[in-house]
């Protein structure tokens, strides 16, 4: 027979694993959850409220541009409900917008190729904004997918009003074949 003090050992050993389990999966939900709330969630909203500015934007302004966060202040005032949950001065700190967009480059790439993605809307590192929320609050999609309706509903390219400076055409990525416009 074997001896009460091995087979409390034993115990004394599965319960350690077990503890030890416990918090590793405790240590990993929390940082999930951390990374949640302060990085995916607030990001997510970048993304949303910035889609949402530039869109509000080109249909106020015929297609045009925005300059800078200063033109994009003046789309806080569209009538979407809900339309701006973050305010301009943190997107500035956490959104880049390739401002120089030539929008009418921009409009016949998207009638071209309807598949194309671009990347004028970047986190500040340049890398995509992470959407969470679905494909509908990526920025480029949503201003890729306004372009596209625009041009169903025109039919043809909307001329944009002032002057659209800049070249972005080496910007954009067409998904169907790889290409190298509009995107990295």
């Amino acid at each position: 027979m074997s001896s009460p003090h091995r087979h409390i050992s034993v115990w004394k050993r599965l319960l350690l694993v077990f503890v030890v389990i416990f918090v590793v999966v405790v240590a990993k939900v929390s940082y999930d959850l951390y990374q949640l709330v302060y990085y995916k969630i607030p990001e997510s909203y970048d993304a949303w409220t910035t889609g949402t500015l530039v869109v509000g934007y080109l249909q106020t302004h015929t297609n045009q541009w925005p300059k800078g966060w200063e033109d994009l202040r003046s789309a806080t005032n569209i009538n979407q409900p809900m339309s701006v949950f973050v305010p301009i001065d943190r997107l500035r700190q956490s959104v880049k917008i390739d401002w120089q967009v030539d929008i009418t480059n921009l409009q016949e790439l998207v009638r071209t190729n309807p598949r194309v993605r671009v990347h004028v809307v970047t986190r500040m590192d340049g890398l995509p904004l992470r959407a969470k929320w679905g494909p509908d609050t990526e920025p480029n999609a949503k201003i890729v997918r306004y372009l596209k309706m625009t041009l169903t509903t025109s039919n043809t390219t909307l001329e944009p009003t002032g002057d659209s400076a800049g070249s972005s055409a080496s910007r954009a990525t067409s998904s169907a074949a790889g290409g190298s416009a509009f995107g990295r």
